[in-house]
C-alpha cells in the first residue's frame, strides 16, 4: 500500500504549440482517459498527480498546461514561478512544431534558470502513415536542447505517456537530493 502523503511535490510545465496534444497529455496521465474533440486551453489548466516511484519514493506532480497560442505569450510568463521541470511537446505530425521546441525550452529557462529537468516528447504517434519528423531530426533536437530524455507518445492510446512523467518524477527526486532538498 502506498504512502498517502508525498515525500516530494514539484511542479511541472507542459510547453508546446497550440493543439500539440498538451491537454490530452495531461487527461490521459491525470484521468486516464482521452477527448478527441479539440479545447484549447486559455492561460494555463492545472492537474496534480500522484507518482509512486520503484523505490517507494511517493511524488506530487502540479502539472500545469500552458496555452500555447502565440497570443497568450504576454501572460505565460506568470505561470512559470517555481517550476522545476517541463515536458516540451511537439506534434510528430506537423514538423514545424519540433523547430519551435526550441523556442519553447529558451523560454523555459529564461524564466526558470537552467538547473531545471526538460523531457522532450513527439506527440501522437499513433498516426504513422502521417509522420512528418524522422528520428533523427527528433535525436538532434533532444541533444541540441539537452534535454535530460526524450519520449514518442501517444495521448490517444496512452503509449509511453505514464513513462514520460514518470522520468520527469525520477529526474527531479534525483536533483532534489543532490541539492540536499
Amino acid at each position: 500500500m502506498s504512502k498517502l502523503q508525498p515525500d516530494y511535490n514539484f511542479k511541472v510545465l507542459l510547453l508546446g504549440d497550440a493543439a500539440v496534444g498538451k491537454t490530452s497529455l495531461v487527461q490521459r496521465f491525470v484521468h486516464d482517459r482521452f477527448d478527441s474533440s479539440y479545447l484549447m486551453t486559455i492561460g494555463m489548466e492545472p492537474s496534480e498527480k500522484h507518482v509512486d516511484l520503484k523505490d517507494g519514493t511517493r511524488v506530487a506532480l502540479s502539472i500545469w498546461d500552458l496555452a500555447g497560442q502565440e497570443r497568450f505569450r504576454f501572460i505565460r510568463h506568470t505561470f512559470y514561478t517555481g517550476a522545476k521541470a517541463a515536458l516540451l511537446v511537439y506534434d510528430l505530425t506537423r514538423a514545424a512544431t519540433l523547430k519551435n521546441v526550441h523556442k519553447w525550452s529558451k523560454e523555459f529557462i529564461e524564466n526558470c534558470g537552467k538547473d531545471v529537468v526538460k523531457i522532450l516528447v513527439g506527440n501522437k504517434e499513433d498516426l504513422k502513415d502521417q509522420i512528418a519528423v524522422s528520428k533523427k531530426e527528433c535525436e538532434e533536437a533532444h541533444t541540441k536542447m539537452k534535454s535530460h530524455n526524450s519520449f514518442q507518445t501517444s495521448a490517444l492510446t496512452g503509449a509511453h505517456v505514464e513513462e514520460a512523467f514518470s522520468e520527469i518524477a525520477e529526474r527531479l527526486v534525483e536533483q532534489a537530493k543532490k541539492l540536499g532538498a
